[in-house]
C-alpha cells in the first residue's frame, strides 16, 4: 500500500516554478529524486522561505523513502500555509505512510474541505478523497471509510480507485453482493480501470459463482498480468484477500 500511495502522489501534482526547480522536478519525473533533492536543498539554503523547494525536498524525501525528513518538510509546509489542500493532503499521507493513520485524519479532512474552496479539479480531489478512505481504513474505522468512499463515488464517479476501495471494504464485511455491484458500477463509470476485473473476480468468488470468477480473471489477466498473479494466489487460497486498500499509480 505505501508504494502505491506515495507514487500516486509523486505523479499528481506540478506547479509553475523557477527554472532550476522546474528542471529538479523533472528529474524527480523520471526516477532521480538525489539529484532533485539536491537542487532543492540548494535552493532552499539560498531562499529559506521557498516552499516549493521545500516541497520538492519534501517529495524526493518520499521517493526515497526517507519518511522522516519529508514529514519534516511537510510539517513545515502546512504551518507556514495551514489551509493549504496540497500541504494538508501530504502530511496526512506522510502520518499514514508511518502507521500514524489515527494523527492522520484531521490533515487528510482537512484537504478535503480545502480542495473544494479551493476549486480544485475532480481528478485532485478523487485522490484527496481516496487517500482519506485509506486513511480511515487503516485507523480502524471501516465503517466510517465505507461510508465516505461511497459519498466520494457520488461526487467523482470517474475515479477508478473510489470503486475499488469500496469493494474492498465490502468484502472486508463478507458483503460479497455488494462488493460485486459496486465493483461493476465501476467498470461501467471506468472501463479503462483495469484493477476492478480483481475486485469483479474475488466477489463473484466469495458468491460461489466459480465461471463467474474465473471469466473475470481471464480479464484481468489480459490487462494486468502482475496484478492477475496475486489475485490467481487469492482464488486459490494460498493468500488472503488483502487487507490493505491501494491507491493505483497514474
Amino acid at each position: 500500500m505505501k508504494k502505491f500511495l506515495f507514487l500516486a502522489w509523486l505523479t499528481s501534482w506540478a506547479w509553475a516554478a523557477p527554472a532550476d526547480l522546474d528542471r529538479a522536478e523533472g528529474l524527480l519525473s523520471r526516477g532521480q529524486p538525489a539529484e532533485a533533492r539536491a537542487i532543492g536543498e540548494k535552493e532552499l539554503a539560498a531562499d529559506p522561505k521557498s516552499l516549493r523547494a521545500r516541497l520538492l525536498i519534501a517529495k524526493s524525501a518520499l521517493a526515497q523513502n526517507d519518511l522522516p525528513s519529508a514529514h519534516t518538510h511537510a510539517a513545515e509546509l502546512v504551518q507556514a500555509q495551514p489551509n493549504s489542500s496540497d500541504y494538508n493532503a501530504l502530511l496526512g499521507l506522510l502520518l499514514v505512510l508511518e502507521d500514524r493513520a489515527g494523527e492522520a485524519i484531521p490533515y487528510l479532512e482537512k484537504s478535503v474541505d480545502f480542495g473544494v474552496a479551493e476549486k480544485k479539479g475532480p481528478a485532485q480531489m478523487a485522490s484527496f478523497s481516496n487517500t482519506l478512505v485509506t486513511g480511515l481504513h487503516q485507523a480502524g474505522q471501516s465503517g466510517v471509510a465505507l461510508q465516505r468512499a461511497l459519498e466520494f463515488i457520488n461526487r467523482y464517479p470517474d475515479c477508478g480507485d473510489l470503486y475499488l476501495s469500496a469493494s474492498r471494504l465490502y468484502r472486508e464485511r463478507n458483503d460479497y453482493k455488494n462488493a460485486l455491484d459496486v465493483a461493476q458500477k465501476g467498470l461501467q463509470a471506468v472501463p479503462q480501470f483495469s484493477s476492478l476485473y480483481a475486485s469483479v473476480a474475488l466477489a463473484e468468488a466469495g458468491l460461489g459463482h466459480k465461471d463467474l470468477s474465473e471469466k473475470a480473471y481471464q480479464q484481468l489477466q489480459a490487462k494486468n498480468p502482475e496484478l492477475a498473479k496475486v489475485v490467481r494466489r487469492v482464488l486459490d487460497g494460498t493468500r488472503k484477500d488483502s487487507a490493505e486498500l491501494q491507491v493505483e499509480v497514474k
